[in-house]
């Protein structure tokens, strides 16, 4: 039989999986494949209809190009030497979303009678204008940042200057990001010629630029690729919508810079492999951009290439992005990178949107990414875990307008409840100046009419509710919320890889907004600095144990948690999370977290290993710390947090602060990360198995473990009872009921 496992934590995942109900109609099919020029042989047959299809010669991402009547169907893969997969078998319903998006042809075609169609008809931006006018001033406020005299091309290529990597892109986010696209907004919708003459004259300082070099796009990446990822995002439409204002020969000198750029897209997304590796962060970005460029240029430059551009972003967006989006709604990198790679392709999903009607955003990672962002994103906590850039803030210094400063909008608008949308004009309220993403400040006509619909009911607000959880589970993201407390954990099917760390097991305890417990460590001054690659990236700076020294493993698409259990009450949530693939040297690894409403939190590891090991078992915290034997308080304000950790020849914790670590000039950078942070450890002796039981409490929690595992504990006039060793957790059960 044809074995198709994943052999990287970019790969693909075999899609559709066995058994699934079909979300979008017609299906992706896509598989990892063994070799990425392989071809193979696909079958496809519906169950009790004589419906069968087979085609030759194709590799994944295989796409139909027509939908699937109702039905169960099953399908399955053959290789050159006639070995067959298993057959995977889904269905389509009723509630398949039709997601056959247009061609490149047909888009080409709706564009014929149009000279301006990205995003926005000539005819809409009068309803556009009057539509917009809570952004006029802040457009007009982001304008008057500009400094056109400013923009030099970058110099980190230069002998001495090669740490400037990070002041590039920083530069090249406000030049083009925020500048360029302020001015040209305000020239499109209000007719701004003073900021259109800018906005051209700044697109063409920037058509000066070598696309080379540290403006490159293509491997090794020797400078970054960031200064060639927003002059890719930004340069068409600019062009596109500056085109009144520009001359032929100003064109002219234009086009080839635009050109090149989308060859570098088209080059690199093949340097990746990128459909069937679609996990690196910075080339998810490019299939929206190519699109953009495709469109942008179909009528003046060659229309087979163009086509062949448009195709591929097509086909990515119909069925291999949002690799890290699931149809819950969430994002695997953590809440951090969803405000951002929710936005990347919004300019070029509402143009095919305009042109021809279908929208991207029917899928249901889009509709649903508004809940996941008001659990995770949209609150104001002072972190907002997991994963690189959970210290960041909406208004912070370190990585300016990355974490969006409205991470639900259009979301909001088009799929979310009342206090969804309420929350979205609150973050809305708060801008005076726009930061990085702009392209979705101004409503398109589908934009506008979408945000007239009946509001949605709300769910019962968790304001009415003792305590609300959930669990995200194809990010592997969980929430378990009071009035006042939030308790976040991570457990995951993706590996412990570039933005992800090494953290499955890992949790933070936040209370009205103020972090109690949570990771440590910051992005630093670049990805795979010494402070990033040393310390945030690996299992020591999170809130999980060490076995012998050493944390989790980390880039390997194999170091996968999986949550055992998840139940939850009114008054408490628990939440059981098998951790033994993340650990080399553990044999089993169950880590139990309880919350008991506004009280709480109870963690008890129960660990087997390989061989003896001794155990350090870790908390991290920004509050003051005062050590009370094997207890520690954590002073935060009226309410102090007691620590309570039990385990067999438990040794009084040590604490250390902050980071202590060298950092040379240039990587002395602004960071909104704590860096008074307390790490808080107990060392347990060398044993094959260990058991931890900790709570962490502001009032009092009242519990027991037996010699079984057997955690009880009381919450009101009931008493839970769970075992910790991942095999059930007992319904309450009434104290007059055990009289």
């Amino acid at each position: 039989m044809l074995s198709l496992q994943r052999t990287h934590d970019f790969q693909v995942f075999m899609s559709p999986a066995h058994k699934q109900e079909l979300q979008t109609n017609p299906p992706s099919f896509n598989w990892p494949q063994p070799g990425y020029q392989d071809t193979f042989t696909i079958e496809l047959e519906h169950t009790s209809k004589p419906l069968q299809w087979c085609w030759d010669k194709v590799s994944s991402p295989f796409q139909l190009p027509f939908s699937l009547p109702l039905g169960n169907y099953r399908w399955r893969v053959l290789n050159d030497d006639h070995q067959a997969s298993e057959w995977f078998s889904f269905t389509v319903t009723e509630e398949s979303e039709d997601y056959l998006a247009p061609t490149a042809k047909e888009l080409f075609e709706l564009c014929e009678n149009h000279d301006q169609f990205l995003m926005y008809f000539n005819e809409d931006t009068n309803l556009v204008r009057i539509s917009s006018w809570m952004a006029y001033e802040k457009l007009k406020n982001t304008a008057s940042l500009a400094d056109i005299d400013a923009i030099t091309y970058p110099t980190h290529y230069r002998r001495g200057e090669e740490e400037g990597k990070r002041t590039a892109i920083a530069n090249v986010r406000k030049w083009i990001d925020r500048d360029l696209m302020s001015q040209a907004l305000l020239y499109k919708i209000w007719g701004d010629e003073q900021s259109g003459e800018l906005a051209a004259s700044l697109l063409l300082k920037l058509a000066e630029w070598s696309p080379e070099g540290p403006a490159s796009l293509l491997r090794p990446c020797t400078w970054g690729d960031e200064v060639g990822l927003s002059l890719a995002r930004n340069l068409y439409l600019a062009y596109h919508w500056l085109a009144p204002l520009l001359t032929d020969s100003e064109k002219s000198f234009v086009r080839p810079m635009l050109i090149r750029i989308a060859y570098q897209m088209e080059e690199r997304l093949e340097q990746d492999q990128f459909k069937q590796f679609p996990g690196h962060s910075h080339t998810s970005r490019l299939p929206a951009y190519l699109g953009i460029a495709a469109l942008a240029l179909h009528k003046e430059y060659n229309r087979e290439v163009c086509e062949r551009w448009l195709n591929y972003s097509l086909m990515i967006y119909r069925g291999v992005l949002p690799f890290y989006g699931g149809e819950d709604g969430s994002w695997a990198e953590g809440p951090f990178y969803s405000s951002s790679y929710s936005k990347w392709f919004h300019p070029f999903f509402l143009s095919v949107e305009r042109i021809s009607g279908f929208s991207f955003y029917n899928h249901p990672f889009y509709k649903n990414y508004s809940k996941f962002a008001m659990d995770y994103v949209a609150n104001e906590a002072d972190i907002h875990p997991f994963g690189d850039g959970f210290w960041c803030k909406r208004d912070g210094l370190e990585w300016p307008g990355f974490f969006a400063q409205n991470p639900l909008r259009i979301y909001a608008e088009r799929f979310g409840d009342k206090p969804t949308r309420e929350r979205s004009l609150e973050l809305e309220q708060q801008i005076s100046s726009y930061d990085l993403h702009l392209l979705d400040v101004v409503p398109t006509i589908a934009q506008i009419e979408l945000s007239e619909r009946p509001q949605l009911k709300a769910e019962q607000a968790i304001q009415d509710k003792p305590l609300y959880s959930k669990y995200y589970d194809f990010a592997g993201l969980g929430i378990m919320q009071g009035q006042k407390n939030s308790v976040f954990f991570r457990a995951s099917q993706f590996g412990n890889s570039s933005h992800r760390h090494g953290d499955q097991g890992n949790f933070a305890l936040i209370d009205s907004g103020t972090s109690i417990l949570t990771p440590s460590g910051s992005y630093g001054y670049r990805f795979g600095s010494s402070h990033h690659s040393e310390w945030t990236r690996t299992t020591k700076a999170h809130n999980l144990p060490l076995i012998g020294g050493k944390g989790q493993i980390l880039d390997d698409e194999s170091a996968t948690a999986s949550v055992v259990s998840h139940k939850t009450g009114d008054n408490w949530s628990v939440v059981q999370i098998d951790l033994s693939n993340t650990y080399a040297d553990a044999k089993r690894f169950i880590r139990t977290l309880v919350t008991v409403a506004d009280k709480g939190l109870i963690i008890v590891d129960k660990v087997t290993l390989c061989t003896p090991q001794p155990l350090q078992w870790r908390l991290h915290s920004p509050l003051q710390v005062q050590p009370k034997g094997l207890s520690v308080m954590l002073c935060n304000g009226n309410e102090p947090y007691q620590v309570k950790v039990a385990g067999n020849n438990l040794l009084e914790p040590s604490i250390d602060v902050g980071y202590q670590e060298e950092t040379t000039f240039n990587e002395s950078v602004v960071s909104d990360a704590d860096q008074d942070i307390k790490h808080i450890e107990w060392l347990l002796p060398t044993m094959l198995e260990h058991t931890v039981v900790a709570c962490c409490e502001k009032s009092d929690i009242y519990y027991d473990m037996d010699s079984n595992g057997l955690l009880t504990i009381d919450i009101g006039l009931d008493t839970l009872v769970v075992n910790t060793e991942g095999d059930y957790v007992q319904e309450q059960i009434k104290h007059a009921e055990l009289a």
